[in-house]
């Protein structure tokens, strides 16, 4: 009877361990990557506005010889101020659901007075449609550098999926853990000071196994070597991944650190109590 009480504790303490586990990835995962707040927070840390501007008015210079146009027809004709509102309007279609879209309206018309005024004379038919043709290529260019598509409501119907899923896991989880928890608790009903030290050793294994999984990720991708549409995007791909693994992390050492106490304490109390009873 003993022999099959231990074997039930250590299938609770397994479960437990992989409920903890699950419900800390999942609350990580929404608070970051799910999070629209959170990654908006995170361009700002790696100067994706400043870097995506450097990227659209390089890509805008390789149409610049090819029109044979002035460079300085190029001049303004971006802002800081679009660049982060076109941003969050990009992440709001992703994350909220909107549908509004990017206009590059601003940028052709600052392009084709800079065009004007460079030119100072009156085109011809020909030159108005190569004007026109070159103005389109660069409003296209910025929307291709912007990542801004016409998948983003596609986007935002999965990530809505995912969200509602990980709402239903979170409340599943929780209820499990208090559930295997108490369950626990019963098997060790006649020694409960013993069950602090289960519960710790649930916490522990799961502080544990976060630990190993950063050190795995980290050995075998190269994060600061990972590269994606651009350099801008890839910067704060970079940024983000080495957050959320930093999380995991100290996740991980608080869960080991917790669990490793209440093994501690659990035994001995455990070995007081036993101490007193024998007197």
């Amino acid at each position: 009877m003993k022999a099959l009480i231990n074997v039930i504790r250590f299938i609770l303490i397994l479960l437990l361990t992989i409920l903890i586990i699950s419900l800390v990835f999942i609350n990580i995962a929404k608070s970051t990557i799910m999070s629209k707040d959170y990654i908006l927070g995170k361009l700002d840390e790696t100067d994706y506005y400043i870097n995506i501007k450097g990227e659209i008015e390089s890509n805008f210079q390789n149409y610049i010889g090819q029109s044979g146009l002035d460079e300085e027809v190029l001049n303004d004709i971006v802002t800081d101020e679009k660049i982060k509102n076109d941003t969050e309007i990009i992440f709001n279609n992703i994350y909220d659901g909107t549908s509004e879209e990017v206009t590059t309206t601003e940028i052709e018309e600052k392009l084709r007075t800079n065009i004007d005024n460079s030119l100072e004379e009156d085109l011809t038919a020909t030159q108005e449609k190569m004007v026109d043709e070159y103005i389109k290529k660069i409003c296209n260019q910025y929307l291709d550098t912007m990542s801004h598509t016409s998948y983003e409501n596609s986007i935002y119907n999965v990530i809505s999926k995912i969200d509602n899923y990980m709402e239903m896991a979170i409340k599943g989880l929780v209820i499990g853990i208090v559930v295997v928890g108490i369950i626990l608790i019963l098997t060790n009903i006649k020694q409960i000071l013993k069950a602090i030290s289960h519960l710790g050793i649930s916490a522990f294994a799961s502080g544990i196994f976060m630990i190993i999984v950063n050190i795995y990720i980290n050995l075998k991708i190269q994060i600061n070597n990972l590269f994606a549409l651009n350099q801008a995007v890839s910067s704060s791909i970079r940024n983000i991944a080495n957050d959320i693994l930093n999380t995991v992390q100290l996740q991980g050492i608080i869960l080991l650190v917790v669990g490793l106490i209440m093994i501690v304490l659990g035994n001995i109390f455990y070995k007081n109590k036993e101490e007193k009873s024998k007197h």
